[in-house]
């Protein structure tokens, strides 16, 4: 039951009804190993299906956020769950500053690299456990590479491509028919995935920042 690269390649060969692959034909083998590793990105972040956990300790009041990705799920402070909730605007830092009772952060990127970087200095030597959703980073490329993905979707990056490619010369109608069965892959993955772990939303009113500072809760800042 093995679905390899090779594999991958010459389903796209049967979609686009051509075999050949050389330079001067018109789908070169790089064009549709670019496509379907394209392909692969594009599955990763529609049904965020490839899921990761990292650990280490909060160092400068920040965490390196991993190359691979794409959302978080759950940030653990210690024994604190820090939701999306705690995400502030970089326009509110005065706000936010100033109180040092939570763990409100900010994510930016600096030098290629993003950072979660807390308001509240005690974070700073804390544990952190990061769940995340993460895309591929190493490209498929010989013909034994398997994707990350279960074998179950791993044709989806081939209609992805095949309707890429289709689009280039013209054929729209056949590219929107595989563009729609990328879809249903997309739909099939996310409904089947959301089976493998339980994700809870919590009802979350918002009653306004409880500040104990000075500073204005309306969100002015604390001098004007």
């Amino acid at each position: 039951m093995a679905y390899a690269f090779s594999d991958q390649l010459a389903k796209l060969s049967v979609l686009l009804g051509d075999p050949n692959t050389s330079t001067d034909d018109a789908f070169p083998l790089a064009n549709r190993k670019k496509e379907i590793n394209r392909g692969e990105l594009h599955f990763a972040r529609d049904t965020k299906a490839l899921r990761e956990y990292v650990t280490g300790t909060v160092s400068g009041n920040t965490i390196s956020i991993p190359s691979d990705w794409i959302e978080t799920h759950i940030l653990v402070i210690g024994t604190r769950v820090v939701t999306n909730d705690y995400e502030v605007a970089l326009s509110d830092y005065e706000r936010y500053s100033e109180d040092q009772s939570e763990f409100y952060h900010y994510v930016w990127e600096v030098s290629g690299t993003k950072y979660i970087t807390f308001f509240n200095s005690s974070a700073d030597g804390e544990t952190y456990k990061l769940w995340y959703f993460k895309k591929p980073t190493t490209e498929l490329s010989a013909d034994a590479d398997t994707s990350l993905f279960p074998e179950e979707y791993r044709e989806a990056s081939v209609y992805y491509a095949a309707a890429q490619l289709l689009k280039q010369i013209g054929k729209v109608t056949l590219a929107q028919q595989y563009m729609n069965e990328y879809a249903a892959y997309v739909s099939q993955a996310t409904i089947d995935l959301a089976k493998h772990y339980v994700n809870k939303e919590y009802p979350r009113p918002d009653f306004g920042d409880n500040f104990t500072s000075s500073v204005d809760r309306q969100g002015h800042g604390a001098t004007y």
